[in-house]
């Protein structure tokens, strides 16, 4: 009898220690069958006494055959799977290594210029694959690719995507969530990243001159930036605002060296800090000061910006267009904006320090300007973009002090505005603005001054902190302490931060005394409180209620058949930043 392949109580697989007795037993038999076919055969081997020589018949033999076929088809079987893990483990340490190198040089570099952590993006939706860390602490990197990370998958697909969130305030929206496309080395990417809000703002006065009332979209915004080498970026940023659409931003940029970029186009510009630090969802109080509309806003241009003394002090310099569609020459409407800002105790030695989100600077503009102030398409829209200033008005878009049709802009304008700012637990900002222009109309001409300032405080209950601040960057999203996420069963507390803002906007009396405003109609002075909570659930989400009062020195026609000195606003905003 052969011994059998199968051992009893085991598992069907054969042994692999009976081959090669197989293959010997059948090699003997092979040989013995040809010396039979001979004419001669040869002698066959003296058996030893007492030895047996059983012949297996074709049946059994057959049978043999069959089973080393089987045999030898389940080893090339398991060779090929053997191949096939060995492939893949390779696949897996080339990734690991890949993502450790990436997040040594992404934590070495801050995150690439777009900071926090990454997270997973699987089926189409991001899943959060961080810890829960107070605003302004270093984000983990991550990796979570759309596509996989392995070499042959890089090949194939060239970009790899991953949905990222920013606790550092240096992307378009000051923080959040965004989408990230690349490539291996990120000498290409592409950005996007989205801002809604949804409004119910709700007056004590009826029929108040402004479309910001009642549930309203004040703006929804997607920013898509990126670079397309290290030395090349780019962004352009779209806005809906109140039933309108416009370009936002549309601006690319050289990085000349780490002290210097030069930048083409149309984006934020100084010199007024809360405009450009931040944007309107991420200031504490639910909407930006009166201060905003003698703001440089978006012109176009080119500008020129860097740091330097360990990136201590900041600066802008550059010269762009004066006024919303308004095309300048080199004698006219032509503005020269600029900034520099000073963050002291920022960097090594003060980390984690009261001091280190203290800081200050100025903001300064300056050109001849020639235009009529009321301009079709130009004049105040609600949207914080108008930059001839035909009017002054509220928070809530409401004119309290407008300029005669005939007024025009004739001779240099000027702007300069200092700002200090303590970012913390517990945070202040204040800022004040000197605006002066040349006006005329046909009979009169003079320099109007308008002087205004602003303070904002803001306190985190439950413990957070705002962004320590890089100079030109400001409030930023928060990530909860405890976040309120019952989809992934977390029931905390979220955020909770108080904020309030008084502020006041001089628009003078000379202008009464020129004729270039009617008094009867007009006020001079507007007085401003903001007051209210914000409730951060998750580092995504954010909902604001608060409370205005707007009050100006004389009563002024602006609702009903009386003229009023002024009105009080409830107004809630749920806004998402991802």
């Amino acid at each position: 009898m052969h011994t059998p392949l199968v051992t009893p109580g085991r598992s069907r697989r054969r042994s692999w220690p009976a081959v090669p007795g197989l293959l010997g037993v059948l090699c003997g038999v092979a040989m013995a069958a040809r010396a039979a076919a001979q004419d001669s055969p040869p002698a066959p081997p003296a058996l030893p006494a007492g030895a047996n020589l059983t012949v297996p018949s074709n049946a059994e033999l057959a049978e043999e055959l069959r089973r080393l076929r089987s045999e030898v088809a389940e080893t090339r079987a398991l060779r090929q799977e053997l191949e096939s893990l060995r492939g893949q483990i390779q696949s897996m340490n080339a990734a690991a290594a890949g993502s450790a190198a990436r997040a040594s040089d992404f934590n070495a570099r801050g995150g690439a210029g777009t900071g926090g952590e990454s997270l997973n993006f699987r089926n189409g939706s991001p899943a959060d694959a961080g810890g829960r860390e107070a605003a302004g602490t270093p984000g983990r990197y991550q990796s979570g690719t759309f596509g996989g990370d392995s070499d042959a998958e890089v090949q194939r697909y060239g970009l790899k995507g991953r949905y990222k969130y920013n606790d550092k305030a240096t992307g378009p929206l000051g923080g959040g969530g965004y989408f990230h496309l690349g490539t291996e080395d990120d000498e290409f990417s592409l950005n996007i990243t989205n801002q809604i809000t949804v409004d119910g703002t709700f007056v004590d006065r009826t029929g108040l001159p402004t479309t910001e009332k009642g549930f309203n979209i004040p703006f929804a915004r997607t920013f898509f930036y990126g670079n397309i080498t290290k030395d090349f970026s780019y962004q352009v940023g779209t806005q809906g605002f109140l039933g309108t659409f416009n370009l936002l931003d549309l601006f690319m940029a050289w990085h000349i060296n780490k002290y210097v970029t030069m930048r083409a186009g149309k984006g934020l510009t100084p010199p007024v800090y809360e405009y450009y630090a931040f944007t309107p969802a991420l200031e504490p109080v639910i909407t930006n000061s009166p201060l905003y509309q003698v703001a440089a806003k978006r012109p176009v241009g080119i500008m020129f910006n860097g740091m330097l003394w360990k990136e201590r002090i900041q600066w802008w310099s550059g010269v762009t267009n004066s006024g919303t569609s308004l095309f300048g020459d080199l004698d006219r409407n032509v503005d020269y904006n600029g900034a520099v800002d000073l963050t002291p105790f920022r960097g090594e030695g003060w980390e984690d320090t009261v001091w280190e989100g203290l800081g200050g600077g100025v903001g300064f503009s300056a050109g001849d300007q020639q235009y009529l102030l009321q301009q079709q398409g130009v004049s105040i829209s609600n949207n914080g973009e108008s930059t001839t200033n035909p009017a002054f008005s509220t928070v809530l878009g409401v004119p309290f002090h407008s300029y005669d049709a005939n007024v025009s802009a004739d001779g240099m304008q000027s702007i300069f505005a200092p700002h200090i700012y303590w970012y913390g637990r517990f945070s202040v900002l204040a800022e004040y603005v000197n605006f002066s222009r040349e006006l005329r109309d046909p009979t009169t001409v003079g320099r109007s001054t308008q002087r205004a300032y602003y303070v904002n405080l803001s306190y985190w209950l439950t413990g957070e902190r705002d962004f320590r601040g890089n100079g030109f960057q400001g409030y930023s999203t928060v990530i909860p302490r405890r976040p309120f996420s019952p989809s992934n069963k977390e029931w905390g507390p979220g955020a909770w931060q108080l904020a309030a803002q008084w502020s006041e906007f001089n628009a003078g009396t000379g202008d009464f005394r020129r004729g270039f405003v009617d008094p009867a109609t007009n006020a001079s002075l507007m007085q401003n409180f903001m007051g209210g909570v914000n409730w951060w659930p998750n580092r995504y989400t954010r909902f604001s209620f608060d409370y205005v009062w707007t009050h100006f020195n004389s009563s002024i026609p602006l609702s009903g058949r009386s003229p009023v000195d002024g009105y009080q606003t409830f107004w809630m905003r749920f806004a998402m930043f991802f």
